[in-house]
């Protein structure tokens, strides 16, 4: 499969007017698209009927409305000849679902954020409570740091294990030092595209708990009351009984924000997973393929709606219980297995051409009038991404960020974290401090810089607790890399 699209994907290279190859790409992209989903939608499916059946999740019913839309839709899409009209409508409910699973999403990563840095206080008080370990001291610490930063020659994995180390270590910049930090973080996209800024800035705001979605006021309104009252505590005076209720209350909530977070993303790659199946309808290749992968999904609706259906009769044995039937539905998932990685290996040959052929063949993909389908298969790349929320439109030429942009954006960033630490407790101020500069561009120009940086930050604490416990969140993490 790979081999033949990669054909293709290099005739169209080659060819300046590729318009005679362009309805090929199309047809074999989408072929892919269609094999690849309907086996991933029959394994995600069948993955969310059992967490949903087996109710550990205490947050099923809050979503059930959600649920059940969804599952509309799997029964119509699986059971209704995709005609022109049905296609337009199932992806219109589609959106809507996915908006409504998104909108929500944001407000849990708000409150997410917000608990985050409360963990990062948590976690530094935990120590003066607790007993102590032997620990290197810091100029030996320091070089294992050093080791760990740079054991890979990747400069990706480099700056990804700085921007971890940098978020656990004793925070004992000054504020002005801070502050001249993040005019040097917004400066680096001067001359960038706006939405690369406004990126930065609100990953920046969500971070420094600056940032409040609309929806917190409707939505999950129960963590609100909690963010108050950790809000009140004062960490740098707090005793055992406030840390142990405190830390409680930290991790349970904690807890309910990923089990809601995790049904709400399962529920977001189901609704991917639907669009790219009626996308590609058209499109089948394998037709064993998409009756094996179609029956487990058509058993699974069948649980969630306790509705009749052939496909049981497929069985040789009869499927008296819902457990059997499960089982059942198990032993037919193994048809799948080598077949999903040959078709992402196929995918990314087309996925990693795509914006190319897009770019080079303009004139001919509007000759041939493959705009609609050249669009169609953004948005299907979009929603096969590791980002389950990807927005799919089509990004335009942008604004350019302008040095009097990024000078206004650093004022009002840098106003609104005054305005904010004013009066706060030494420790939130630190933790906050700490959880957004491991999210700014690399500002060191050296590996002597950082390693000054490590053992200043070392050195200059004289909280043994927090120390100690900087000392072992690193250790733990580097542990398990």
């Amino acid at each position: 499969m790979s081999s033949k699209i990669r054909s293709c994907v290099n005739r169209l290279r080659a060819e300046k007017n590729g318009t005679a190859l362009l309805p090929e790409y199309v047809e074999q992209s989408m072929q892919l698209y269609d094999g690849f989903t309907r086996i991933q939608m029959m394994m995600e499916y069948y993955i969310f009927y059992e967490v949903i059946s087996e109710g550990d999740n205490p947050y099923i019913e809050t979503v059930q409305e959600t649920i059940d839309s969804l599952n509309g839709l799997v029964g119509e899409i699986y059971r209704e000849e995709p005609t022109e009209e049905r296609i337009r409508l199932w992806k219109d409910s589609l959106l809507s679902i996915r908006q409504e699973v998104m909108d929500r999403m944001q407000v849990l990563t708000g409150y997410v954020d917000c608990f985050v840095v409360y963990e990062h206080i948590i976690n530094r008080i935990q120590y003066r409570f607790e007993e102590q370990e032997a620990m290197p001291e810091d100029t030996e610490f320091a070089q294992e740091v050093m080791n760990f930063i740079f054991g890979s020659e990747d400069n990706t994995t480099i700056h990804d294990n700085l921007r971890m180390v940098l978020g656990q270590l004793p925070m004992r910049m000054t504020r002005r030092h801070y502050y001249d930090l993040i005019r040097d973080s917004i400066s680096v996209y001067q001359g960038s595209d706006v939405s690369a800024l406004e990126g930065f800035l609100y990953m920046f705001r969500t971070s420094a708990m600056l940032y409040r979605d609309p929806g917190q006021e409707s939505y999950f309104t129960e963590f609100a009351s909690v963010l108050e009252e950790l809000a009140a505590v004062d960490y740098d005076k707090i005793d055992q009984a406030g840390y142990t209720l405190f830390s409680e209350k930290i991790h349970v909530n904690a807890s309910k924000l990923d089990d809601l977070s995790d049904l709400y993303l399962q529920m977001g790659q189901l609704v991917n997973s639907l669009y790219i199946i009626v996308s590609a309808s058209e499109f089948i290749q394998e037709p064993e393929l998409q009756t094996r992968a179609d029956d487990v999904v058509r058993g699974i609706y069948s649980l969630f709606t306790g509705t009749d259906s052939p496909v049981w009769e497929l069985a040789e044995e009869t499927l008296d219980t819902e457990e059997d039937k499960m089982a059942w539905l198990e032993t037919q998932l193994t048809y799948a297995e080598g077949k999903q990685e040959k078709w992402f290996e196929s995918l990314a040959v087309t996925e990693a051409a795509l914006d190319e052929i897009a770019a080079s063949q303009e004139k001919c993909i509007e000759e041939a009038g493959l705009q609609a389908a050249f669009t169609s298969l953004h948005e299907l790349s979009m929603l096969n991404s590791n980002s389950v929320f990807a927005p799919l439109q089509v990004q335009t030429e942008e604004s350019i960020v302008t040095a009097e942009m990024a000078e206004a954006e650093t004022e009002k960033l840098i106003g609104e974290l005054k305005s904010l630490f004013e009066g706060q407790s030494r420790m939130l101020r630190r933790a906050i401090m700490a959880e957004t500069v491991e999210k700014m561009p690399t500002f060191f120009t050296s590996a002597q810089e950082i390693a000054d940086y490590v053992i200043n930050s070392l050195n200059q604490c004289d909280d043994a607790a927090e120390k100690y416990a900087s000392k072992q969140l690193i250790r733990d993490m580097i542990g398990s890399y």
